[in-house]
């Protein structure tokens, strides 16, 4: 007799995310698909790069009256993103040039 296996393909993929650790990397893809979508041309024009290094988002800033702005918008970028991402991914975001 076969062995019945009662788990869908979502819950074996999602095992397999979190085991083989490729998870940050797909959040990492999906907050920059979100920052191009969501903060506009003028903000994506002087993004340099988005970085997720474990809990912190590193955002490169070349313009530094850009960089000041968002700077003071630490915490609300943080839950914006955290928010459309559905889960807590982000605890704090680093501005550099």
């Amino acid at each position: 007799m076969k062995k019945s296996n009662d788990q869908s393909l979502k819950d074996i993929l999602a095992q397999l995310v979190k085991k083989d650790g490729i998870r940050q990397p797909l959040h990492e893809v999906e907050i920059r698909e979100i920052w191009k979508r969501e903060m506009g041309d003028y903000v994506n024009k002087y993004t340099r790069y988005l970085r997720l290094r474990g809990h912190i988002l590193e955002i490169g800033i070349s313009s530094a009256g850009l960089r000041d702005e968002l700077g003071f918008a630490k915490k609300k970028i943080t839950s914006f993103l955290n928010d459309q991402l559905g889960e807590e991914v982000i605890v704090d975001v680093v501005l550099r040039h």
